[in-house]
């Protein structure tokens, strides 16, 4: 059979996401929740009110659910119990802060200059990580789920960009400054960050 096109593509992108993760974020809905919630703890009362500048207007009962939906996928965490007239009042926070951006085609020259510049010293520390930590790194290895389509070594990648992962996302919830610094951070005196009523 004359083939009629065929091009190499190749990988540009690893996404490391669990199933129950990426069915609670196919609703727009529950994505702008978990936007709303990275900024600050909200009852489900406030997020009604929240929504409809969002576009959603939603019942407090389908609220619960969709909060019940993104708990269940680790996603949001019970952040604070108030007491209120008799009732108790639950503040929820997101555990994960979605960026759900995208860069136009034309700036991927500017991005692979970006990573060029990183990947070095990444790779470097990679290679450390891997020669300082090879128990750990295996023994992660070996308590990923297996997938009976994934090879052995998809596991040790896991691990490896997990670690990677959480090294940055650790950078970026440092405040930092106007110039990218990292700045010091004010304390919130041991509670969260909740709207006065």
């Amino acid at each position: 059979m004359p083939v009629l096109f065929r091009r190499e593509v190749p990988i540009r992108d690893i996404i490391t996401v669990q199933a129950k993760q990426a069915r609670a974020l196919q609703s727009p809905i529950r994505l702008t929740m978990l936007d709303l919630l990275a900024a600050r703890p909200m009852s489900v009362d406030e997020l009604a009110e929240e929504l409809p500048a969002h576009g959603f207007r939603k019942a407090t009962n389908t609220l619960r659910h969709h909060l019940d939906v993104l708990a269940k996928a680790d996603l949001v965490e019970l952040a604070l119990l108030e007491q209120t007239r008799g009732a108790v009042l639950k503040y929820f926070s997101a555990s994960a802060r979605p960026l759900h951006h995208w860069l136009p085609e034309s700036a991927s020259a500017d991005l692979d200059h970006l990573a060029q510049n990183l990947e070095a010293p990444v790779t470097e520390a990679l290679r450390k990580l891997a020669a300082e930590e090879p128990e750990r790194v295996a023994r992660l290895a070996q308590s990923v789920r297996r997938c009976p389509r994934c090879p052995e070594d998809h596991y040790t990648d896991y691990v490896l960009l997990a670690a990677l992962h959480r090294a940055c996302v650790n950078y970026l919830r440092q405040p930092r400054a106007p110039d990218g610094a990292p700045a010091s951070e004010p304390s919130t005196g041991g509670r969260p960050n909740v709207r006065a009523r």
